[in-house]
C-alpha cells in the first residue's frame, strides 16, 4: 500500500463538490453541538469506518483530552462522557452501524437523544453525521493522506 493519495483534487474534476462542503461547513459552524461532542463524533465514525483519515483527522482538530479521545472506542464503559455526548455517540454507531433485528435508529434511542438535544441540535448533530458521510467515499476510495485535510493536500 502506497502512502500517496489515489486522487489528487477530485474538486477539479466534480467542482459542487466544494460548494457542498461549504454548505455543511456553515451548518456544522452555528455551534448548536459543542465543539467537543463533534470532535468525539468524527471519531467514532472514524473508528467505525476502520479509516486511518477520519480518525487521525478527528484527533488532530479536537480539543479535548488524550484521555478522552483514546475511551471513544469503548465510550460505554468509560467514565469520561456526559450524558448528552453517550446519546450523540449512541446515535454514531446506530447510524453507521447494520442492525439486523430491526431499525438502526428506534424510538427509545430517539428519544434519550431528545432528552439531551433539541429538534435543532438533533438536526445539526445529523449534519456533522453527514458532512462526514459525504466525504466517506472520497476517503476510503481516495486515501488521502491521515490527519491531513482535503483542502490542504488538494491543493498541491
Amino acid at each position: 500500500m502506497s502512502d500517496s493519495p489515489r486522487l489528487i483534487d477530485p474538486a477539479s474534476h466534480a467542482p459542487a463538490i466544494n460548494e457542498i462542503a461549504a454548505a455543511l461547513a456553515k451548518v456544522n459552524a452555528d455551534g448548536a453541538i459543542p465543539g467537543t461532542t463533534v470532535s468525539l463524533v468524527r471519531l467514532r465514525i472514524g473508528q467505525l469506518l476502520g479509516s486511518t483519515y477520519f480518525t487521525a483527522r478527528a484527533r488532530k482538530e479536537a480539543d479535548d483530552t488524550a484521555e478522552r479521545l483514546d475511551a471513544v472506542a469503548t465510550w460505554r464503559e468509560a467514565p469520561y462522557f456526559t450524558d448528552a455526548e453517550r446519546a450523540a455517540l449512541a446515535l454514531t454507531e446506530a447510524v453507521h452501524t447494520p442492525n439486523p433485528t430491526g431499525e438502526r435508529v428506534p424510538d427509545e434511542l430517539f428519544d434519550e437523544a431528545a432528552k439531551h438535544y433539541s429538534p435543532r441540535e438533533i438536526v445539526a448533530l445529523t449534519t456533522v453525521m453527514g458532512q462526514i458521510g459525504f466525504f466517506i467515499p472520497l476517503a476510503l476510495i481516495g486515501r488521502p493522506k491521515p490527519g491531513v485535510s482535503f483542502a490542504e493536500q488538494w491543493r498541491e
